[in-house]
């Protein structure tokens, strides 16, 4: 037998609504065949375009919190300092929503129905459980956490008239999110897009009426930063509403009955099995900008401003770089679960090679326009000059992180999360940190050892994941190792059937 032709597990049959000939929602168009970079970017523009929308709303929402007082930069960076903590419940529900699609996506590779019927229960379960438990313990421990962001005097002020409004929202974003990674896995990136556009259109058009006194010549609630945090859970819940209808309406696969009965614990934890070690990765990385924003006040109080404002608009350069990764997550899982071993790898590459073009691409742009693009937010020369000196120097440097994000997503789609963990780990808290102090600490470069620090971390951690996957590949060509099957592995099934015969 080909090693590129591993055997599909036969389905799981949990209960009578999910026998193994029940039919699969429709494939999509060239999942298992036929150019790579057409399939990548097909799966990743309707990704990007919801991000685009977002990353608009992230900078008129800026905009509308620093014209509440362009002069006082304790405004914007008030909301900065906890971004961090917001990261953290960021970090949940994308941990959630990745563990969710990479079990569709293998799922739907190996036609396992009995998983696929009960995956989106399971995990929405999950996602409001611990949605409560975090918002609970924020508001408890509301000052404590504003206290250890390093917030002080105007920053504390305006950090907590923002959290303790935003903190629903977040907690409800973690069942939000496994709808959404229900849909990634399947391949139906453009509900995903349609659900950010509606969310972000509609926070851009509440956004002045609850921050500002005043809006043109109608009057504004005047809520400052609370303002900010309230329209933006009222924009998200509109765009909740709509992926719940998708569903409802029986445009997917994966069905949502809504039902205790079909929570299935099994289920739970292989999405845990593999979305914890994503969560943990990021909360790494929420630990991370906590003592790099503790390195900024120490250096100089308004870097926090200028990196947040960085911050905010790079994210031009993040979005090919996630959209990309979302969807070589699905074209891996599916095709490994389907037996297409060498296209799955294939898949790899062509996303690695995407992501550094679009990646150079966006870097270019933020340089070039660097002077001016933050001069809307700001009229401190200290924090535009810091801004744009931090966008020159570090732009290019997501050539690096793109592809240990690459690798990371590679990992996850296999079912095996912990490499994309210790990835993760070793890059930021081995790497990164250690360079940072050297630089800032030990050699005195003040602000340009964080920036160089984060760099020269962000270089060997991209040298370790290329090192790390391209053995694992080899061995999965070799038969060495194999995926995590969604449900039991193909061995596992031919053994059971020999037992029951």
């Amino acid at each position: 037998m080909s090693k590129d032709l591993i055997p599909v597990a036969p389905a799981e049959n949990e209960g009578p609504e999910s026998p193994t000939n029940q039919k699969l929602g429709k494939e999509v168009p060239g999942m298992f065949d036929g150019p790579l970079r057409s399939l990548l970017t097909r799966l990743a523009l309707p990704m990007f375009l919801g991000m685009i929308f977002n990353m608009v709303y992230t900078t008129v929402d800026t905009l509308f919190i620093s014209a509440i007082d362009r002069s006082d930069p304790s405004i914007v960076g008030g909301t900065g300092l906890i971004f961090p903590v917001m990261f953290l419940f960021m970090a949940l529900a994308n941990g959630l929503m990745v563990g969710v699609s990479s079990l569709v996506a293998r799922a739907v590779g190996e036609r396992n129905h009995g998983v696929l019927n009960r995956v989106a229960d399971s995990g929405v379960a999950l996602g409001f459980g611990l949605g409560a438990i975090c918002v609970f313990f924020g508001y408890l421990f509301l000052d404590p956490i504003i206290a250890a962001m390093g917030a002080t005097g105007d920053y504390a002020v305006h950090a907590k008239a923002y959290f303790k409004w935003i903190m629903p929202g977040l907690g409800a974003m973690l069942g939000f999110q496994v709808l959404i990674g229900v849909l990634q896995g399947e391949g139906l990136m453009k509900y995903m897009m349609r659900a950010m556009i509606i969310g972000n259109i509609l926070n851009i058009l509440f956004d002045p009426f609850f921050i500002l006194d005043q809006v043109w010549f109608m009057p504004g609630l005047g809520m400052g930063v609370s303002g900010a945090a309230l329209a933006t859970i009222l924009g998200q819940s509109f765009g909740m509403a709509y992926i719940i209808w998708v569903f409802a309406s029986g445009r997917t696969t994966v069905p949502v009955a809504w039902s205790f009965r079909h929570i299935k614990f099994n289920i739970v934890w292989k999405i845990v099995s593999v979305g914890m070690p994503q969560s943990l990765a990021q909360i790494m990385m929420s630990f991370t900008f906590l003592i790099m924003n503790r390195i900024y006040v120490s250096i100089d109080p308004i870097t926090v401003t200028a990196a947040s404002l960085v911050g905010r608009l790079e994210q031009i350069v993040l979005m090919p770089i996630f959209a990309i990764s979302g969807a070589l997550m699905t074209v891996v899982g599916q095709n490994i679960g389907r037996g297409h071993t060498h296209r799955a790898r294939m898949a790899w590459r062509t996303g690695v090679w995407m992501s550094v073009v679009t990646v150079v691409t966006a870097a270019t742009l933020m340089v070039v326009t660097a002077p001016w693009i933050y001069r809307p937010f700001s009229t401190d020369q200290g924090v535009l000059r810091y801004a744009v000196l931090q966008t020159r120097i570090m732009e290019y440097a997501f050539v690096f992180a793109a592809v240990a994000i690459m690798a990371r997503s590679v990992f996850q789609a296999l079912g095996r999360a912990w490499p994309g963990l210790l990835l993760t780990g070793l890059r930021m808290l081995g790497f990164v940190l250690p360079f940072v102090w050297l630089f800032v600490y030990v050699l005195d470069w003040g602000i340009y050892g964080v920036w160089f620090g984060m760099i020269a971390g962000n270089i060997l951690g991209a040298i370790l994941s290329l090192g790390w996957l391209g053995s694992y590949w080899s061995r999965l060509e070799s038969g060495k190792v194999e995926y995590v099957h969604s449900g039991k592995s193909a061995e596992e099934a031919s053994q059971a059937a020999v037992s029951s015969s």
